[in-house]
């Protein structure tokens, strides 16, 4: 059993440190982290894609916290609940196959190595319990939730005002998440602040059938200026499978507002140091320096110190010397996207990930920022063969790929 750390200055600022909201309140989690109590919580992840991002890193990076503080720590697959998905967009998401769950979580222990102990982790499959629920026991658990708490989901209303369909499947989605809470008996739940209803409707059954306050913590999302939040479905996510070069990159290319959140919720950077970015800036300090020192810091929490430096090595000497990059991302398409040999430069440049469609490296061919072999692309309609040694494509001045074919 860990030694259960009660240290009051480390309790507050895990409770504060990227932290939304605490249900029902911070003085309840915090008279029991300091109690000397071993407590269980956990955090669940749907297997919707191959690749977690530092969205999923900074609930990831909280478990770790209370992992250090001496807690018992559960990283729940959602492998039954993926096969519905969360009905947090304004249209149903597609269903998937136990099988393609399956497929998309092999790497993720791989994953998150570098950001907790995964020796010191918990994992279960929630399929375990929720396959094995009968109509009897749905109606049970649905008996503890009425239509009107349901519709008083935020996307369940938007869905409503743009005349769009509620689907009654996915009115299932928050009922097993909450019964996750019951099955694992669990005392408190970590989340993205975009899952508290959801978490909140565990704490609902868990008093309900086991006569237990589970506690609630969400965190603070990573979002976008227009408030977006980054991730998979709005493709301007940093995925844990990135090179650093890629992290670094990404993290550049974001807007200066985003700085500070960034920096609070994704890295270890001091709250003296932020406030103090925060002071400088207002004063006119140069953002670029603090974005630098961002990028540095994302790539130190999921690569390492070494490979936080050659990133930034490698940024500096493309876009303050204009070279290329140290490390260029290789990117093997496949012969059936080849016609007799050859391939259009509007598919190569979709196919190698540098344009999300053949409109928009077109019109970057018009505006002279697409080249092949450092050879500038003029002709939209150009095929070309890709030799043994590959290609080096370059979208305008940041994005380099070597692509070969197999």
């Amino acid at each position: 059993m860990s030694k259960i750390i009660i240290d009051e200055k480390i309790i507050d600022s895990v409770l504060s440190r990227g932290v939304e909201n605490i249900y029902p309140d911070r003085d309840s989690l915090k008279k029991l982290l300091t109690s000397g109590k071993e407590i269980t919580l956990y955090c669940g992840y749907d297997p919707t894609g191959v690749t977690l991002h530092i969205g999923h890193g900074i609930t990831i990076r909280k478990l770790s916290q209370f992992q250090q503080l001496g807690h018992k720590v559960i990283f729940l697959f959602g492998d039954f609940t993926a096969q519905i998905g969360d009905p947090d967009k304004l249209s149903v998401r597609q269903p998937l196959t136990h099988d393609q769950v399956m497929e998309n979580l092999k790497g993720w222990k791989k994953q998150i190595e570098n950001i907790i102990d995964i020796n010191k982790v918990e994992f279960k499959f929630n399929s375990k319990w929720l396959a094995n629920l009968s109509f009897t026991d749905l109606i049970d658990i649905a008996k503890h939730f009425t239509v009107q708490q349901m519709m008083d989901r935020d996307m369940f209303k938007e869905r409503v005002k743009q005349e769009r369909p509620i689907w009654l499947h996915e009115f299932f989605y928050p009922l097993m998440q909450a019964y996750d809470s019951v099955a694992m008996d669990v005392d408190l739940e970590i989340g993205g602040n975009d899952q508290t209803f959801n978490m909140l409707a565990g704490r609902t059954l868990s008093r309900a059938i086991s006569g237990k306050e589970k506690l609630v913590l969400t965190t603070k999302l990573l979002a976008d200026p227009t408030g977006n939040k980054m991730g998979k479905t709005t493709g301007n996510m940093i995925t844990l499978t990135d090179s650093s070069s890629e992290m670094y990159g990404k993290v550049m290319s974001w807007t200066d507002e985003m700085i500070l959140s960034g920096m609070e919720i994704l890295t270890d950077i001091s709250d003296e140091e932020i406030n103090s970015a925060k002071t400088a800036m207002a004063s006119g300090a140069n953002p670029r320096d603090f974005k630098m020192k961002l990028a540095y810091e994302v790539v130190k929490v999921y690569q390492g110190e070494k490979s936080a430096q050659e990133a930034e090595e490698s940024f500096k000497k493309v876009f303050q010397e204009g070279g290329k990059p140290t490390e260029i991302t290789e990117v093997t398409i496949s012969q059936d996207k080849l016609t007799d040999g050859e391939i259009g430069v509007l598919n190569l440049f979709v196919a190698a990930g540098l344009g999300s469609s053949n409109g928009e490296i077109r019109r970057l061919i018009q505006e002279g920022g697409i080249l092949i072999n450092d050879e500038k692309v003029s002709d939209e309609s150009v095929k070309v063969s890709i030799p043994a040694e590959g290609l080096l494509l370059q979208r305008g001045k940041k994005m380099f790929a070597r692509v070969f074919v197999k």
